[in-house]
């Protein structure tokens, strides 16, 4: 059977502080949209998992986190059962679109129907987070208020709608471990973030808040690769309803509810970069 694994856009993204563990404390808002990866699974007769890929090349083949996924779940729950994942890989990599984390979310949920073992979302929330950060969004998507490392969850209504996402990719690969570290995390913890606290109030839209949303990581990456600054300032200069990099990058997308801007923007975007554009 063959599952979608839809990617993610982070709309804001405050690094608030370091935790014991070395992960970073966040207060983000995470939405997922209708851009994924396929993974076809299947239970073979063999209790044995098997791994392969097609489309964008991954560099991790048989230590991919779709495996790391169905292990954890079949040594949990004691399953004698095996799997075949082949992942057609769709979403960049690299990109700060959480595409990895959606395909180990999708496997989870995949084997805990195909090999019923019937866990709830919680449960399975709490495996992702073995997996990574973002992977226990994915569980439930949609769009959500994010804290901690990203797995205290509360789901909002989707804050993008009715209109479309442009998703740039300028093939460049940021490495999130380095993005953090060169943050300053003392000047991001000068700011007390208001929005994030007005966004979980209901009936609040897009266009209340969305000049205020920021992603702390922009300084460090624009400033290092500029051209991804350049992207982000022709989609606003374009006519973008909203204009951000995601995550750590190097993806930036643009928000239009103009399909004619949304396609004068392609136009001018760099014919050697990734281009994306995903109807909501």
């Amino acid at each position: 059977m063959i599952y979608k694994a839809n990617c993610k856009l982070n709309l804001h993204l405050r690094v608030t502080g370091k935790l014991p563990d070395g992960y970073h404390s966040l207060e983000t808002i995470f939405q997922e949209i209708p851009f994924y990866d396929e993974i076809d699974i299947s239970i073979p007769e063999e209790d044995k998992i098997e791994f392969s890929s097609t489309g964008i090349k991954i560099p991790d083949g048989d230590n991919n986190i779709c495996v790391k996924a169905a292990e954890i779940l079949k040594d949990k729950y004691s399953i004698r059962k095996g799997c075949k994942i082949i992942l057609q890989k769709n979403v960049p990599i690299g990109a700060g679109l959480g595409g990895g984390s959606s395909d180990a979310a999708a496997t989870l949920k995949a084997l805990n129907e195909l090999w019923s073992i019937g866990s709830g979302d919680d449960d399975l929330e709490k495996i992702a987070l073995k997996l990574g950060a973002d992977v226990p969004f994915f569980i439930k998507g949609g769009c959500a208020c994010a804290e901690g490392k990203g797995e205290v969850l509360r789901p909002i209504e989707p804050l993008l709608k009715n209109g479309s996402i442009l998703l740039i990719y300028p093939h460049i690969h940021i490495s999130t471990p380095d993005a953090y570290r060169k943050l300053n995390l003392n000047l991001t913890n000068l700011s007390n973030n208001i929005i994030f606290a007005e966004v979980l109030k209901s009936g609040v839209s897009l266009s209340d808040f969305h000049k205020r949303f920021v992603n702390d990581f922009e300084d460090v990456v624009f400033k290092e690769y500029p051209e991804i600054g350049k992207i982000k300032e022709l989609l606003l200069n374009e006519g973008a309803d909203l204009a951000a990099m995601s995550g750590s990058g190097s993806t930036v997308f643009g928000f239009f509810t103009s399909e004619d801007k949304l396609r004068n923007s392609m136009s001018l975007i760099n014919k050697n970069y990734f281009v994306k554009a995903v109807k909501l």
